[in-house]
């Protein structure tokens, strides 16, 4: 009888997990099989006309009537303007994500683990400021940008991206856990904080690390208030802010842009899942 139960909580378990899965799924995957669809067949799905025939076919389908890659010609080498969207999401997300880890990792190894009057009190504030809604800190940034006259520049955005306070919560709950005695064995090797750091602390740290990173880029990738608040130049926007702009008019390529804007995305989480899973349940928060 327990046997029965058991196996039987386990079937629902799996069940629902399934089931899960595939309700967050599908759009996905509805997104990556309709790219190939001609845009007949497209606006015969998601925009029928009057025609009865039509209405009938109207729906979600993962399979294409034909395949087309015409879509993908004209979106990656007729279309300028998404070309240049997406180089500048790729220059903003490299820059904010590469600044903001080194940034992260010397600052949590001075949270975690260098000894200064204060220093409580001050990652208490920084706790508090991760915790604000993001929409709090716009306005602040915007009167910083006209004042350091960084406004309408990349620099309106990446300069608060990378002091952004979560990578350095985030990686300190990772070096604070690593035992002093190791520290100080790496210190008699060198006096040099470089070799500490490079030695000692990001390698014990890496799953975290890699974490961090595919985080920030996948927060930058998608961001979309701070160009809007923070740039008035259109040939500036990253894709994220101009994708449904680019795409909305023609319904052959609209999806095959997002295809497009989904891959960077789906390249880091696959390639570094196991470093994401571990750093995330490791991070003793």
């Amino acid at each position: 009888m327990n046997n029965i139960r058991k196996y039987t909580g386990r079937i629902i378990k799996y069940a629902l997990i399934i089931m899960l899965t595939a309700v967050f799924l599908l759009p996905v995957v509805a997104t990556i099989t309709n790219s190939f669809m001609t845009g007949t067949e497209i606006r015969a799905l998601y925009s029928p006309d009057s025609d009865s025939k039509d209405k009938e076919k109207s729906g979600i389908t993962l399979i294409p009537g034909k395949l087309a890659l015409d879509q993908y010609y004209d979106l990656l080498l007729d279309n300028y303007e998404y070309i240049n969207k997406f180089w500048n999401s790729v220059k903003l997300s490299v820059s904010i994500t590469l600044l903001h880890v080194i940034l992260s990792i010397i600052t949590a190894f001075v949270f975690a683990k260098l000894e200064f009057k204060g220093r409580d009190t001050i990652f208490f504030f920084f706790i508090v400021v991760m915790m604000m809604p993001f929409q709090v800190t716009l306005l602040p940034n915007y009167i910083q940008a006209k004042f350091l006259h960084t406004y309408n520049t990349y620099f309106a955005i990446i300069l608060p991206g990378i002091f952004a306070p979560f990578g350095v919560f985030l990686l300190r709950q990772f070096m604070k856990y690593i035992p002093d005695e190791f520290m100080e064995a790496v210190a008699l090797e060198s006096n040099s904080v470089w070799d500490t750091l490079r030695i000692g602390i990001i390698p014990a740290v890496k799953p975290g690390i890699i974490a961090l990173i595919v985080l920030t880029f996948a927060e930058n990738w998608n961001m979309v208030e701070q160009p809007l608040v923070l740039l008035e130049d259109n040939l500036k926007y990253p894709l994220s802010v101009s994708l449904n702009s680019i795409i909305g008019a023609s319904s052959n390529i609209a999806f095959a842009g997002s295809v497009v804007y989904m891959i960077p995305i789906i390249i880091l989480y696959f390639y570094f899942e196991e470093y994401i899973v571990k750093g995330l349940s490791n991070a003793r928060f």
